[in-house]
């Protein structure tokens, strides 16, 4: 396997992280027309940019794939991989990330129809709490949501004597 490598967002990454994300969405959902332009997702990744946290990842010095964090918030908005780049583990080091950055506790959408994303979230622990219409593009969304295990709940009975 390639060497994967995570590193933060570059302002010079954006055409690119754009392309994949715009691209990556219309071969997952081919039968679905996006109300949006490709420059209306250009101007929602500025501002994704401006808000939240972005990693991007990259095999061989080419961009496969990218998360970005709302830390606040405790959401991570998106998490994209390449067609070419999936079942890598990539996306499974950008939701450890994430998970990082939120220690708390991180909430997501993605859309119900979505089954490989969503059968990926819950293999992550994440479960479905709420069901909505995406803002963006109309369709039914599902919100997942990740908590971490309390410490003190994994350790056994004896682990527990020993400490104290």
């Amino acid at each position: 396997m390639k060497p994967i490598k995570i590193r933060d967002y570059q302002p010079e990454d954006l055409e690119n992280i754009v392309q994949l994300w715009y691209g990556t969405w219309h071969q997952t959902f081919p039968h679905l027309q996006h109300p949006q332009t490709y420059s209306e997702w250009k101007q929602k990744f500025y501002e994704l940019a401006e808000n939240g946290d972005i990693f991007v990842t990259e095999v061989e010095n080419s961009i496969a794939g990218f998360a970005v964090i709302l830390t606040k918030e405790q959401c991570l908005s998106q998490l994209f991989v390449d067609k070419n780049y999936q079942n890598l583990g990539i996306g499974s080091a950008l939701l450890n990330v994430a998970k990082r950055l939120c220690p708390q506790g991180l909430n997501l959408y993605t859309l119900q129809e979505n089954l490989k994303a969503r059968a990926f979230y819950e293999k992550h622990g994440f479960q479905a709490r709420k069901f909505s219409i995406n803002e963006f593009n109309g369709q039914p969304n599902v919100e997942y949501y990740w908590e971490p295990e309390p410490v003190l709940a994994s350790l056994s009975f004896n682990s527990l004597e020993k400490l104290s």
